[in-house]
């Protein structure tokens, strides 16, 4: 008994032994080449293009049983620029040991090697990758697919499946194929996708340069890692998403976590996508870095929900960090339509704009603003088009609150409140409010860009310029500023239209007025004003500050007309005070950048003398970027005649004490606020007494005249050597 029991194991061994090694020479003997033509003839007959397969087809028998299929190409359609639609360089499927045995296909894993995808859509509309009525007829009458026989009986094809049950297989779900076919691993290798628009005459290049998706079974998360370039910027990251049977099963959230790096922006989305059959929708945490400079913006970080469809986006925004500026609130966009619809309420704690450029801050500096400062503002025009296009790109509605705008470290707004509204290339803001300097301003702007046409209207009250700017504060006896007074009021009217930003500036037109009411100012040192015009200027009126602490001012104006390309200053820069007056009347070519100004101080009666007669009649002559400041000959000379001669021809002394008995009412002219102060009265009898007094000052010593000219050649010297 115990050696029929040796004999029938043996005899079971030999018969399983023999099965296995007939079967394995069978496969290894198995040439699939001999199905190549059947393989293209199937596939051009379903597909209605031709299909060809160049290279060799090879099956591998191991414990990893493996088919390999080399240079397989799909004809493209018949109009398309490219010959071949799909072109794959090596095709490597790994099948499954033990599954095959039991006529089931499960593939481990599915290697692409360089395949190229060339994607196009014509002038006309069509799109290569849709089967066309022609090619669709072309196929139905392409020759049934012929099986190779071998000694008159159908040859069994590798997993199980008769031939004619491929021909004859009915249509099999998408659940059943992507199940019968998934696998646990794609590798995709040196791919580019090609997607040609000639239609909007756009082009899409995608390189793969490696793409690994992998996933322990249907039920289980799937993996992804990718590097790939989308016109030729680098794209890297990982995810990893829901199951295959989660993902089919539309009606249930499917689970995605991805973090991507691109275009040097690092992204990162956790949440689920919805009705990804249908309607996609999607609810996802996010968080968004941009680097400094990357885009040229200032550093940026997002942290924000978002969620929508396909037709309606809306953001959660917890923080939007640029430059440390942290914005917080509500985006909504209604993508549905060729104009997006954005509605956004935007709100922060702090705005330092000073923050968005270390190196050239977006805040107003004076020491280099205009003629004030370095005088430059025509190289700050530059002659470039102004992108009227990108408010023709969606409709909006926005409303920003900022509780603190930092304009630079001496001024700053607080509670800005702006609503704006933008509608078929027409920027509407209104209103825009903040307190400024403890007052307010309010402000409304138009951008027509259908017109190339802007206007802004702006008007302020209870502003006081010691609040306006730190440098105005009085801290110590040296500094200059305003003791007490200081209210002050801005306005402007001004429209202006253009293609290019100097086109803008040369066509402004309109008026801006800033008022200084009543206020005692200390004379000391303006520091933020060392070294540009303005303290060459009073260098040269030679106003003793140590004789004159202070200046009881009645009144400053600053009122400039713009139109046909100038800014006109018609006696319109003016201070009144019981110890200096002082008018300008000048013109600034915005066309050419030219600039002519008189400039006509007068002081006081203890401080009048010949030398500050002729160096009071100042010209400001060249341009903005080039000044020239020199003496008004002309004016000069008449003064010196005037005050060396007896006699009713007083001309020049009484300019220079009456260059404005009323120079802010005079500013005020034709403007909303003509009548703020009080018009000139007849000359005084103290203003004649002045006038003779000054008359035999010069008297009393020729000398005086001399010495004067003298004075004024050496300061014009020192003065030009400084240009």
């Amino acid at each position: 008994m115990k050696k029929f029991f040796k004999v029938l194991f043996f005899v079971i061994m030999v018969l399983i032994l023999g099965v296995l090694g007939g079967g394995y020479y069978f496969l290894k003997t198995f040439d699939l080449n001999e199905y190549k033509k059947y393989a293209e003839d199937l596939a051009s007959k379903e597909l209605g293009r031709k299909l060809t397969i160049n290279g060799e087809a090879s099956l591998g028998i191991s414990l990893v049983p493996t088919l390999v299929i080399n240079d397989v190409e799909l004809e493209n359609a018949p109009w398309a620029q490219y010959p071949q639609m799909v072109k794959v360089k090596q095709l490597k499927l790994e099948f499954a040991l033990l599954p095959l045995l039991q006529k089931q296909v499960i593939i481990n894993n599915i290697t692409l090697s360089e395949p190229e995808v060339y994607l196009e859509v014509s002038a006309q509309g069509k799109e290569n990758w849709v089967l066309g009525a022609e090619e669709v007829a072309t196929a139905k009458n392409l020759p049934q697919p012929q099986v190779p026989q071998t000694q008159n009986e159908e040859v069994m094809l590798p997993v199980a499946v008769s031939s004619q049950d491929v021909v004859n297989a009915e249509p099999a779900p998408v659940n059943a194929l992507i199940a019968g076919f998934a696998a646990k691993n794609v590798i995709i290798q040196n791919a580019i996708l090609m997607f040609d628009n000639l239609q909007s005459s756009s082009q899409v290049n995608v390189g793969i340069n490696t793409f690994h998706l992998s996933m322990d079974s249907m039920d289980a998360p799937i993996s992804l890692d990718f590097d790939v370039t989308y016109n030729n910027q680098p794209i890297v990251g990982q995810a990893v998403l829901g199951s295959v049977n989660e993902f089919l099963m539309s009606e249930n959230p499917y689970n995605i976590d991805v973090n991507v790096k691109a275009y040097q922006v690092q992204a990162k989305a956790k949440g689920v996508l919805k009705n990804i059959m249908s309607d996609i929708g999607y609810d996802l945490a996010v968080n968004v870095y941009n680097p400094a400079g990357n885009f040229e913006v200032p550093e940026a970080t997002l942290i924000a929900d978002l969620s929508g469809n396909t037709k309606n986006i809306k953001a959660d925004i917890s923080s939007l960090t640029l430059a440390g500026n942290v914005i917080a609130g509500t985006v909504e966009a209604d993508i549905s339509t060729a104009k997006p619809y954005v509605k956004a309420n935007l709100n922060s704690a702090q705005i330092d704009l000073q923050s968005f450029n270390a190196q050239e801050p977006l805040a107003l500096n004076l020491p280099n603003f205009s003629i004030i400062g370095t005088a430059q503002a025509s190289q700050l025009v530059p002659d470039e088009k102004v992108p009227y296009e990108v408010l023709n790109t969606l409709n909006a509605n926005v409303i920003l609150n900022v509780k603190n705008l930092i304009v630079n470290e001496a001024m700053s707004a607080q509670n800005v409140a702006l609503t704006a509204g933008l509608k078929n290339g027409v920027l509407n803001v209104n209103p825009l409010v903040f307190d400024f300097g403890q007052g307010d301003i309010e402000a409304q702007l138009n951008v027509d860009s259908n017109a190339q046409k802007i206007v802004l209207k702006l008007n302020s009250k209870n502003i006081l310029l010691q609040d306006l700017h730190k440098e105005f504060v009085v801290e110590n006896p040296q500094d200059f500023g305003i003791k007490s007074g200081g209210q002050t009021q801005v306005f402007a009217d001004v429209a202006t239209q253009g293609t290019t930003y100097r086109q803008l500036v040369q066509n402004l037109n309109g008026q801006v007025v800033t008022i200084v009411g009543e206020s005692v100012v200390n004379t000391g040192s303006l520091h933020f004003l060392t070294g540009n015009i303005l303290t060459q200027l009073l260098s040269m009126i030679d106003f003793k500050v140590n004789k004159n602490p202070e200046i009881n001012l009645q009144c400053a104006v600053v009122r400039t007309d713009l139109g046909s390309g100038k800014a006109k200053f018609p006696q319109s820069i003016a201070i009144q005070s019981s110890q200096l007056n002082l008018v300008s009347d000048g013109v600034v070519n915005m066309v050419n950048d030219d600039i002519d100004f008189t400039i006509t101080p007068s002081l006081g009666l203890a401080e009048t003398n010949v030398a500050q007669a002729l160096s009071s009649f100042i010209k400001v002559k060249g341009t903005l970027e080039n000044p020239k400041i020199s003496i008004d000959e002309k004016q000069a000379l008449q003064t010196l005649v005037g005050v060396a001669t007896t006699g009713p021809a007083f001309i020049g002394s009484q300019l220079i004490l009456d260059s404005g008995s009323s120079p802010c009412w005079t500013a005020l002219k034709n403007t909303p606020f003509a009548n703020q102060f009080p018009a000139p009265s007849k000359v005084s009898t103290i203003k004649n007494d002045a006038v003779n007094d000054t008359k035999a000052a010069v008297k009393a010593t020729g000398k005086e005249i001399e010495k004067s000219v003298r004075d004024i050649r050496d300061n014009l010297k020192t003065l030009l050597k400084s240009f």
